[in-house]
Order: structure tokens, then C-alpha cells, then sequence
């Protein structure tokens, strides 16, 4: 038996094929040439880490309260 004889079946569609139509896909599966999904460009996107620090850090101001008998309307 000549390599021309040896067959396959895609295991996406199912049907039967020669070997050498069959094609190992980046999912494992072995599959016919319309069945080939070709990777996509985004699964090889990688994230950039962010830069989370500050840049000209102050101290908060100190915190400053009114009690009830000093709100008047030139205070607001």
C-alpha cells in the first residue's frame, strides 16, 4: 500500500480524506483544508502592566471643621 492510499478522517467535519489533505491545527485536532481555522492574531496579544505610582506625591491637607455656631453665610 502506497502512501497515495492512506486515508483520514477530519475530525471537524467528519468526512474522509487522504492523509496527506489532513493538517494538525493549533487546537490538536487533525483536520481537512476548508475544516483549517488559522489562529488568531489577538491570542497573541499581551498585556502591558500599567504604571500605578504616582507622580508628584503630596500629603493630604489637614482636615478642617466647622461646628454649628460658626457657619454663617460669608463662611460658605
Amino acid at each position: 500500500m502506497t502512501s497515495a492510499h492512506v486515508r483520514g478522517i477530519c475530525m471537524r467535519c467528519g468526512f474522509e480524506r487522504p492523509r496527506s489533505a489532513l493538517h494538525r491545527e493549533w487546537t490538536g485536532l487533525l483536520v481537512c483544508d476548508e475544516c483549517y481555522d488559522r489562529r488568531h492574531p489577538q491570542d497573541f496579544v499581551r498585556g502591558v502592566p500599567d504604571r500605578m505610582a504616582v507622580r508628584d506625591p503630596a500629603p493630604e491637607p489637614q482636615d478642617y471643621f466647622l461646628t454649628t455656631n460658626e457657619v454663617t453665610a460669608e463662611s460658605l
